[in-house]
């Protein structure tokens, strides 16, 4: 006799679920060696979960048991306890949830996630006191995540710590993507303090900002009947809804995420990206994406994994079809230029990163792509505007400084505008010697006498070579001597390097004819014109690289 699908899939789900049970959940009955470290998770009543959702949880928590018994990594377990969690979390199983949580935290105590999530979890179960902590302790880990304090402000405001919740809400009210959750916040805590004006004002620019943020209506008609403003009053009561103002945060929209099959199928993705397994990401991706099509982030990701398997082809149709569905995806433009640079036509390749700029005019991948293509193109001023703006999305892009300070050289800049932004890169990166070799030319040879200090230059000189006794560093050494009016000692370096770059010959015979004149220039005691001296690393773009970007672009969200 046939039987519908719906009740074998339903046996199938119960005899996972005995099976575990007979065979000792190691999660529930933890071995020997993580007895003392995690919390047991005991083994709980899936009954009235839908029967995707009881199989999704069964074949995860089979995973997780499986680790424990083949004595996985603690960052590891760590993951697979952290995705056990979160689908317990957003099916309302929250003390299994808890106790993931808190085994993630113990096994991998700096990850934001389990600390952040862990506190959303106190703060969604009414637990206000417990939020507040955990949110404190996850803002240690990450201070620069601002949703966060919206959230904490949230908390704050429910504990009546209202002068502490206004403090976090005027944090983030001019953060992109969190304005009406921060404004709707202090329009209550107006309203609680029955300021009423302030409230009206509050919840109004919030509606401005989110219109579909129906919840605003209702309390801002309270603040309106107030002020005897009846008829408002009646007019926002009858638009009232249950849509609360957004609050963009990538964390908890991953989180949501996972809800049904495609959402694991991409946390199983990333777990094997992280892994370095891109055969496996491409095939849960793919299997993820034939659940939930409409997922762009899964979509470009995907992508993303295609490229790095050596599937170009395969690559650009999903960038595509991630642009069908999402037209002003930056991060699908963006890796479609780079994809269309790489292919050998990068006039169409700038076209996309102009379209990126379009609707995102601070993107630091489309400025530092475009840049580099002005760069080569001798459009110098352009190149620098568009290096600057990539600095300010990205200053750890430390192409991006030196492309900046070989364009502001080239289009003549002075030496206090080229010293500005050296003195930023090295900020960035204090060690890299390629900068402190360019700060000892501009200290002993810039006629700018706020710039001049050649004594400081031959300090910096003499411990770059100290460190590495190479000829560039040499070459400086030789330059701040000579700087400092010792140019005996600094012809006797020249002379040393003329040697050595003869001996390579056949090499260069320009940068051998520019050591020669340098050398001249020091034995008639005279410091060696700016022509003369070693050409700039920064004299040239940067070269291309396609890989970089589908590798290492941050994604805000990966699916």
């Amino acid at each position: 006799m046939n039987h519908p699908a719906g009740l074998r899939v339903a046996v199938l789900v119960c005899l996972l679920a005995w099976t575990a049970v007979c065979s000792a959940d190691a999660l529930q009955d933890l071995p020997d060696n993580w007895k003392d470290t995690l919390r047991p998770v005991p083994e709980i009543s899936l009954i009235g979960l839908t029967e995707d959702t009881r199989t999704t949880i069964v074949r995860v928590r089979a995973n997780a048991d499986t680790a424990l018994r083949e004595n996985a990594t603690p960052a590891d377990l760590a993951e697979i306890y952290g995705e056990l969690g979160g689908l317990y979390q957003v099916y309302n199983l929250y003390q299994s949830a808890e106790a993931c949580y808190e085994n993630a935290r113990r096994l991998d105590p700096g990850n934001f996630r389990w600390a952040y999530y862990s506190a959303y979890l106190a703060a969604e179960t009414g637990q206000a006191g417990l939020a507040v902590s955990r949110f404190r302790k996850a803002s240690e880990i990450r201070p620069g995540y601002k949703a966060l304090y919206v959230r904490l402000a949230d908390v704050h405001r429910d504990l009546n710590e209202l002068d502490t919740a206004v403090a976090l809400y005027r944090d983030t009210v001019n953060e992109a993507g969190l304005e009406a959750a921060s404004l709707y916040g202090l329009g209550q805590v107006a309203l609680l303090q029955r300021d009423y004006d302030s409230a009206i004002d509050y919840f109004s620019r919030a509606l401005e900002i989110e219109p579909g943020a129906t919840r605003i209506h209702y309390p801002l008609a309270q603040a309106l009947h107030a002020v005897k403003r009846n008829d408002e009053a009646r007019q926002h009561l009858a638009l009232r809804g249950d849509e609360m103002p957004t609050i963009m945060d990538p964390q908890i929209d991953s989180l949501e995420g996972i809800k049904g099959g495609a959402g694991v199928d991409f946390l199983h993705a990333m777990r094997a990206i992280k892994q370095h397994d891109n055969e496996a990401a491409k095939a849960a991706f793919a299997k993820g994406l034939a659940q939930a099509p409409d997922n762009v982030l899964a979509r470009i990701s995907y992508a993303r994994i295609l490229y790095l398997t050596g599937d170009k082809a395969g690559t650009r149709r999903e960038l595509e079809e991630a642009l069908a569905r999402q037209a002003d995806n930056t991060l699908a433009l963006f890796l479609l230029g780079v994809l269309t640079e790489e292919a050998g036509d990068p006039d169409t390749a700038a076209d996309y990163y102009r379209q990126v700029l379009q609707h995102d005019p601070a993107h630091a991948g489309a400025n530092f792509y475009l840049a580099n293509q002005y760069y080569r193109k001798d459009r110098y001023a352009d190149a620098a505007s568009h290096y600057a703006t990539a600095i300010q999305g990205d200053p750890k892009n430390r192409a991006a400084y030196m492309a900046l300070m070989g364009t502001l050289r080239v289009t003549g800049a002075t030496d206090a505008e080229i010293m500005t932004h050296l003195m930023a890169a090295l900020r960035q990166f204090p060690e890299f010697a390629v900068f402190r070799t360019l700060q000892i030319r501009l200290l002993a040879t810039s006629t700018d006498t706020d710039i001049n200090n050649p004594q400081e230059a031959l300090d910096i000189a003499r411990q770059l070579v100290e460190q590495q006794r190479i000829p560039p560093h040499q070459e400086v050494l030789a330059l701040a001597l000579a700087a400092t009016g010792d140019f005996e000692k600094a012809a006797a370096i020249q002379e040393g390097l003329v040697a050595i770059a003869a001996w390579s010959m056949p090499g260069d015979a320009a940068d051998l004819m520019r050591l020669n004149k340098t050398l001249t220039a020091y034995r008639d005691g005279k410091l060696p014109s700016v022509a003369d001296l070693a050409a700039w690393p920064i004299s040239r773009p940067p070269e291309f690289y396609g890989d970089a970007p589908f590798r290492n672009y941050p994604a805000a969200r990966p699916y």
